[in-house]
């Protein structure tokens, strides 16, 4: 009689992380719908949209990422493009552009390329900012006042 707990199975909702190892090497592309942490050798695209990559302290991974938040502390050479963070820890190494609504990057850590925030905008602020008002009449006389002012103040 077995002790372990039943486990329901669930084929749309990811049920943990799913971890490439050490010794393990993957060409080609690969698709999750878990959080993934890699930790070997992995060549091709990665993506894993609604969750989180990780590139272990062992991973060397050349391949595009993207995914909703990507850790970084291994070796990557490829691009990230992060719906939600991306954190670059201490030793590791990243060559690629990186577009990201959140960023975290460690003192240690080695990137080159370029980083691009991705703009999230509420349907809220579209309004205001696509009807800009119009300046009042008030401002100018105003500002003519001030000028007159500073002048006056300087003559004295």
């Amino acid at each position: 009689m077995s002790t372990a707990p039943a486990r329901s199975f669930e084929p749309d909702v990811p049920r943990g992380t799913a971890t490439i190892g050490k010794s393990v090497v993957i060409k080609g592309q690969i698709l999750s719908k878990e959080d993934l942490v890699i930790d070997g050798m992995v060549e091709g695209t990665v993506e894993a949209q609604e969750n989180r990559v990780t590139v272990g302290p062992n991973g060397r991974v050349v391949a595009n990422i993207k995914a909703r938040d990507v850790v970084v502390l291994g070796q990557l050479k490829g691009n990230i493009e992060a719906s939600s963070r991306v954190d670059i820890r201490k030793g590791a190494n990243v060559v690629g552009d990186i577009r990201y609504s959140k960023i975290s990057i460690e003192e240690g850590a080695d990137l080159r390329g370029s980083l691009e925030m991705i703009r999230t905008e509420t349907k809220a602020a579209e309004p205001v900012a696509a009807a800009p008002k119009p300046p009042a009449e008030p401002v100018k006389p105003a500002q003519q006042t001030l000028g007159a002012s500073a002048g006056s103040a300087n003559a004295k």
